[in-house]
């Protein structure tokens, strides 16, 4: 494995972990929050994002923060805190 693609599905990682923290933080299951988004992102996209098994493009990582009402720029720091202040780099 190249040392990018282990950095991208650590942040994935990272960042699934948060997005199902969140999501289980305030009741929801995935289907629930896939209809708080009008099914534009299904249940099993969710579950493999949050698993990381799937890359989470931008877009959708902003609309899950949407539905969700979470402020991207501090699940952005809490990345920072979790990932980059620890990455050997």
């Amino acid at each position: 494995m190249e040392k990018n693609e282990y950095l991208d599905s650590q942040l994935n990682e990272v960042i699934g972990n948060i997005l199902k923290r969140e999501r289980e933080k305030q009741g929801l299951s995935l289907e629930e929050l896939s209809n708080r988004m009008n099914n534009k992102i299904i249940r099993q996209n969710l579950h493999n994002y949050e698993n990381a098994r799937t890359r989470l493009k931008l877009s959708r990582f902003l609309m899950i923060c949407e539905a969700l009402h979470l402020d991207p720029n501090e699940v952005f720091e809490e990345i920072n805190l979790k990932y980059f202040k620890n990455a050997k780099l």
